[in-house]
């Protein structure tokens, strides 16, 4: 029987793993490197230390089950280490982890293997590879192959105005880490397909669409993500069941393929893609839950979070289900953000909140809830549409105050 879980991580999607938790009969462990008051009121343990040092971890060899967060953590092999003690870790290892703190390796992985799924791409390491793969396509994405927080990602016309500035920002790329992964420009809807998974199987979950422009009418430059939402049939109303089947297949092979090559890969999956008007293609692999992607489908899950992360750990997925609601969310920012975010400044929370409350990055001082400059709090409403969820979560809004900033038009037009 599962008593103790580890949760590590300190942000929104934390917070909603925690709570979900909290809704059985567990002790939670957090460990944290700031301290988020939402996870620390339900945790009853809390520990506040460098979450990505591997030496910190003997402590909690008593634990029956970790769940890890954030992809740092995972990058540095914490699942690795947490296993070599002993526990069960609903995460992958950092070798398999790679698809996502490798953006080369993630597109050799399908390359290699004939899996549907990438856009035309080059894996730069000098400047003549990246003036060739330009000649041929003029607009890009740039991506670093490290982690970088959701924000090394340009494209042209968005961040990048010109072939000049393209190219020096490859450069730059290939100077500090050796390579560069240039990709052609997608246009399309994006959507977010995540999965749990035990080694072989992939229960999906339901789909999620985010929007990650800072402002009304996807203006403004990217952000971690300023909201999202989910129908309640779990598909996407504007993407043919063809094109969410061509990702999943594409998902499937990944995890086919990887399995024979490094190791079962057991935990939970995102796949970021894009349906242009010719195929379907993939963006990116997150090797944990999405952010607010989470907020949305935890929500939603109905089997109990800890038979769900046993079950990915010991590859034998229980059968999983999900309410049949759609969920809006909805993310309040500090001013500024993500440029010129203002910082340490106080969020209040006034009486008659009816939608679900996350916090992300905030700290308390002295029992006053405060901004850090990335994203603060995330409100979550179900409902039996969309525009019902909408309304809901839009009318909690000004109950939150502060020096704060949100879009007004997450999933509007959505039915």
């Amino acid at each position: 029987m599962i008593s103790k879980v580890l949760v590590v991580g300190n942000g929104a999607r934390e917070h909603a793993i925690v709570k979900k938790l909290a809704q059985e009969e567990v002790e939670i462990t957090s460990v944290m490197a700031k301290l988020n008051p939402g996870i620390a009121k339900l945790s009853k343990r809390v520990e506040l230390m460098d979450i990505n040092d591997p030496a910190i971890y003997t402590q909690f060899k008593d634990h029956d089950l970790a769940f890890i967060g954030p992809e740092a953590p995972l990058a540095v092999g914490i699942s690795d280490t947490l296993t070599e003690l002993g526990v069960t870790v609903a995460a992958p290892t950092k070798a398999l982890a790679r698809l996502e703190w490798s953006k080369a390796y993630a597109r050799e992985v399908l390359d290699r293997n004939g899996i549907k799924g990438n856009p035309a791409f080059k894996i730069c390491k000098t400047e003549d590879h990246v003036r060739a793969f330009l000649d041929e396509y003029p607009d890009v994405a740039v991506k670093p192959d490290i982690l970088t927080g959701g924000k090394g990602v340009k494209i042209s016309g968005q961040h990048l105005t010109d072939r000049k500035e393209t190219e020096a920002y490859a450069h730059k790329l290939i100077k500090k880490d050796g390579l560069v992964v240039l990709e052609d420009k997608l246009i399309g809807k994006e959507f977010t397909l995540q999965a749990f998974v035990d080694g072989t199987r992939l229960h999906f979950m339901p789909l999620v669409r985010d929007f990650k422009r800072a402002y009304d009418n996807d203006e403004g430059p990217n952000t971690g993500s300023m909201g999202s939402f989910s129908c309640a049939n779990h598909d996407m109303s504007d993407l043919p069941k063809a094109t969410i089947s061509k990702a999943k297949r594409t998902m499937q092979a990944t995890i086919d393929t990887v399995r024979k090559e490094v190791g079962p890969y057991k935990g939970p999956i995102y796949g970021g893609f894009m349906a242009t008007e010719d195929d379907t293609y993939l963006i990116e692999y997150n090797c944990r839950l999405g952010d607010p992607e989470a907020i949305n489908v935890l929500s939603l899950l109905e089997t109990p979070l800890t038979d769900v992360g046993y079950g990915m750990a010991n590859c034998r997925l229980p059968k999983i289900s999900f309410s049949k609601k759609a969920t809006v969310c909805v993310y309040l920012v500090p001013e500024g953000y993500p440029v010129a975010p203002v910082k340490d400044q106080p969020i209040y929370v006034a009486d008659g909140v009816q939608s679900e409350l996350y916090y992300a990055s905030v700290y308390d001082d002295v029992g006053i809830i405060k901004t850090t400059g990335s994203r603060a709090v995330a409100l979550l409403a179900k409902g039996e549409s969309v525009t019902e969820a909408r309304e809901k979560v839009y009318s909690d809004i000004d109950k939150i105050t502060g020096r704060l900033h949100f879009r007004t038009d997450i999933a509007k037009g959505i039915p």
